[in-house]
């Protein structure tokens, strides 16, 4: 499905009924990283949203989409739109980035908070300058390697290849993004600040997902994430890469479940009518 969110085109899925769980995807991914999770949400009474973020999947590539604010603005847009006052928000890598700026600005509108391999602080140096070569590749049109580098720290652990149906169909997913919404991303993610000082004053309830094999965020990350949380309900590391929620969505899937029914008196399902619109 697709809509108009403060001024450009958004994709997004709605499924079931029930207290609402947001899912926010990863770079350079899109909304269909989260079907291992649909179903099984579905059956248990919640209502799942996907979507994608600005510049990515079926979502129009907005002017300031090199900033995380649009997207949670985005966010919050759509949950209007769908009539939704609070929702769960599960966000991963880049998409965790987005729920802490949520977290910040739109507070009252998070019921709990699932932070899948991602982290609070901002890029160091060494970062910083991978993420500017990044940029430098897709200006001179390397865009085909660009994408190949972020296939080889996705798809599997260093040393083991893709055999599993997901991943292939990961390595499509990346192939297809555009490259403004790869460069706009590189841009948002590595203009992000640091959200630590952030973390003492969520109140809210928090589950933490690490991954131990992870190529992308150290799952050290995960473990100081929890730590500084002051209502984490769990926080587990599963054997598995980046895209844990896919190569280990048993597992998942589990935690997840565990952590939605210990919400369910805080969420609230919809709003009797949707509010207006982010302008």
């Amino acid at each position: 499905m697709k809509t108009k969110i403060n001024g450009v085109q958004i994709g997004y899925d709605d499924f079931g009924k029930g207290p609402a769980v947001l899912f926010i995807h990863g770079y350079p991914l899109n909304r269909k990283m989260w079907r291992r999770q649909v179903e099984p949400l579905v059956n248990d009474g919640f209502r799942v949203v996907l979507t994608d973020l600005s510049g990515f999947g079926e979502s129009e590539l907005r002017a300031n989409a090199g900033d995380l604010n649009a997207h949670a603005d985005d966010l919050v847009g759509l949950l209007n739109y769908l009539g939704i006052g609070r929702a769960v928000v599960c966000g991963i890598s880049m998409g965790g980035y987005v729920l802490f700026d949520l977290l910040e600005r739109y507070p009252q509108r998070v019921a709990g908070a699932c932070f899948v391999v991602t982290r609070p602080v901002g890029d160091d140096v060494q970062e910083r300058v991978k993420r500017a070569e990044l940029r430098a590749a897709l200006e001179r049109g390397e865009i085909d390697e660009v994408r190949e580098a972020f296939m080889q720290v996705l798809v599997a652990p260093k040393g083991k290849k893709v055999r599993s149906p997901d991943m292939r169909e990961v390595c499509e997913w990346v192939r297809s993004t555009d490259p403004r919404g790869l460069a706009a991303g590189l841009e948002a993610i590595g203009r992000r600040k640091d959200y630590t000082p952030l973390l003492k004053r969520l109140s809210l309830p928090t589950l933490v997902v690490g991954a131990e094999e992870d190529r992308v965020i150290h799952p050290l990350h995960s473990e100081l994430l929890a730590r500084h949380l002051p209502n984490c309900f769990r926080a587990v590391s599963l054997k598995g890469g980046h895209l844990v929620n896919l190569e280990k969505f048993q597992a998942f899937n589990s935690h997840l479940l565990d952590f939605l029914r210990s919400l369910v008196p805080q969420a609230e399902p919809e709003c009797d009518e949707p509010a207006d619109e982010l302008g």
